[in-house]
């Protein structure tokens, strides 16, 4: 059962739900869209992201969490950033927990 219905132009997006260990404990969505019978699995903060921008996120745009906690997935703290640029920090993140 789903724990939210959110009906957008045809789309229903079901969740939060609990991250698995392939996705680094993240929370995820599933969004089903009825016009084209499609469904499919989405990372709940880029969800969060674009339906606060109100467009869709290109590929080569992530969603960071800026204090870099995974679980805090609040408007203010999330801020879209280019892939290498977000990619990088992680790896500076990292390389301090050394």
């Amino acid at each position: 059962m789903a724990k939210k219905n959110e009906k957008v132009t045809g789309t229903k997006v079901y969740g939060p739900y609990k991250g698995s260990k392939e996705n680094g404990g993240r929370k995820t969505v599933v969004v089903y869209n009825s016009k084209s019978g499609k469904m499919g699995s989405k990372n709940y903060a880029r969800h969060k992201k674009e339906k606060q921008l109100g467009r869709k996120l290109s590929k080569s745009e992530h969603v960071d969490h800026k204090d870099n906690n995974k679980n805090h997935d609040g408007a203010k703290n999330l801020k879209v950033m280019s892939a290498s640029k977000n990619i990088g920090k992680g790896n500076q993140h990292r390389k301090k927990k050394r």
